[in-house]
């Protein structure tokens, strides 16, 4: 192969150390090359009006091979003021011509343009691709963001919904619908006393059990709430406590229980002033006392008391029989025994009691239908009162209904809302901060669609700079090319690495 065809290799990365070390120019060129700049900067205020030399002068930097370009142009545009030597009088021209001259003074050109080749094909390209994966995974990850937000949206809204349902209210105006639920507290609280009263079969089997199991103890009292409901119904707490209905109720203000005073100091503050007695003796009047002369009424010993009924009407004298009865039901003592939180607790305990013997009764059972042997077990101490296996899962059924109607959440809150007014605004404050959320929701929605917005307007914009500056490093790393393989009687010149590999 003759050395003319032997192709030169040449690294992007390692291009201008490949110029430095063959002495194509001098390290120097850098301090050069700015002298250059500054002309072109100049020359290019004065440019007459041509279509090439816009295109040219358009987001590009200018080189030594863009030099050429507008001199060629020149050399149409300011044809008038040559010469018959071929010299030019138009200082655009000349100006021109001299950027020329020192570009291709110690090949300053060629340096620059490798330094050119090697920034874009490195930073200036990868960047601008960069920024539009950037731009395309911000856009692919709003869109995904935007999903969910409308997702959590809809929960948000859909779990306001779900729980203004379980309160029993619509949720257009929260405070005033629950306080118009109270007045159907009371129908609530029938229902669950009416439930409670399919529990006697089950309760009358459980006392009967204790009743064998502790003989000697005749006035054990076993569930006494919940039998007393069975027997008497959602009486007030004033008949419970006094075994008789009251005269007339006082509807209590405020539910809560009232705190306990803070103790203080019983003792009497004088304060510091002192009691001046004076300093002069004290003269006490001496003399006989006159009591004066008592008339006694005549036979007043001999007075008798007048019982008769005609004296007792003009007295307008009352007299009450002995206990409670007429007394007023006041404060606590006015709510229904379920409504007062204290003798709830109470109902919800025995049921609670009688729930955990009829499930531990019917694991018994079911344990000796299969013949297990037990050291001990209530149904050995419990002989009398045997029942089938399904009674019990019946008693057990009802019991856990009723335990289920008295826990249910809307009668829960209604209870804290009767028991604490300021408990209207923690339960409003809880349902408005879903929805709340779900403006931020949707809040957010908005955002990351005028975020994927710009994003895509961005991507547009930088798609045609990517376009084009790849052309252009194309025309560069030819021309670079071109200029290295005449140095080297036009051997081919192959530049690696370069804008063809991105």
């Amino acid at each position: 192969m003759q050395e003319q065809n032997i192709p030169i290799d040449i690294q992007t990365s390692k291009l201008l150390d490949w110029i430095i070390s063959r002495r194509h120019c001098t390290k120097t060129w850098h301090k050069q090359i700015t002298a250059i700049r500054e002309k072109i900067n100049s020359a290019i205020q004065d440019m007459p009006e041509h279509k090439n030399i816009t295109k040219l002068l358009t987001g590009t930097y200018i080189n030594y091979f863009h030099c050429l370009q507008i001199v060629e142009i020149l050399k149409e545009t300011e044809a008038d003021t040559r010469s018959i030597f071929g010299r030019y009088g138009s200082q655009r021209m000349k100006d021109w011509q001299e950027i020329v001259y020192l570009y291709e003074k110690d090949n300053i050109y060629l340096a620059e343009a490798s330094q050119l080749l090697m920034r874009n094909v490195a930073y200036e390209i990868p960047g601008i691709k960069k920024s539009i994966a950037r731009c395309e995974q911000i856009q692919h990850e709003s869109e995904k963001k935007e999903v969910d937000c409308i997702k959590n949206a809809q929960d948000f809204r859909e779990k306001y919904k779900s729980l203004c349902h379980q309160l029993g209210i619509k949720g257009e105006n929260i405070k005033k619908e629950l306080n118009d639920l109270l007045t159907s507290l009371p129908d609530m609280y029938k229902d669950v006393a009416k439930q409670a009263k399919e529990t006697k079969e089950a309760s009358e089997f459980y006392r009967s059990f204790i009743g064998q199991m502790i003989k000697s103890n005749s006035d054990l009292a076993c569930l006494p709430l919940l039998q007393y409901i069975i027997e008497h119904g959602n009486t007030t707490v004033y008949e419970w406590r006094y075994g008789e209905p009251p005269l007339r109720i006082e509807e209590p203000t405020l539910l809560t229980e009232p705190e306990a005073p803070s103790s203080t100091d019983d003792a009497i503050d004088f304060g510091d002033g002192s009691i001046d007695f004076g300093t002069g003796d004290v003269e006490l009047e001496t003399g006989d006392i006159d009591w004066g002369q008592i008339d006694m009424l005549p036979d007043a010993h001999e007075a008798t008391i007048d019982f008769s009924t005609t004296e007792d009407a003009e007295l307008g004298i009352v007299v009450q029989e002995a206990g409670v009865e007429g007394g007023v039901a006041k404060d606590n003592e006015a709510l229904s025994v379920l409504d007062y939180r204290k003798t709830r607790n109470m109902f919800l305990d025995d049921l609670a009691e009688l729930e955990a013997f009829l499930r531990q009764r019917s694991a018994e059972m079911h344990m000796l239908s299969k013949e297990s042997q037990m050291s001990f077990s209530l149904s050995q101490s419990h002989s009398n009162a045997e029942i089938s296996t399904q009674q019990l899962e019946t008693m057990l059924t009802k019991v856990l209904s009723t335990m289920e109607a008295i826990n249910r959440p809307k009668l829960k809150n209604l209870a804290l809302i009767r028991e604490s007014p300021r408990y209207v605004d923690r339960v409003a404050s809880s349902l408005q901060r879903h929805l709340h959320l779900a403006d931020n929701m949707e809040g957010n929605r908005a955002a990351l669609v005028e975020k994927r917005r710009a994003a895509a307007v961005e991507q547009s914009r930088l798609q045609p700079t990517l376009k084009k500056m790849i052309e252009r490093t194309k025309e560069l790393q030819g021309e670079i090319e071109r200029n290295i393989s005449k140095k080297y009687n036009n051997r081919p010149v192959n530049i690696t690495g370069g804008v063809t590999s991105l």
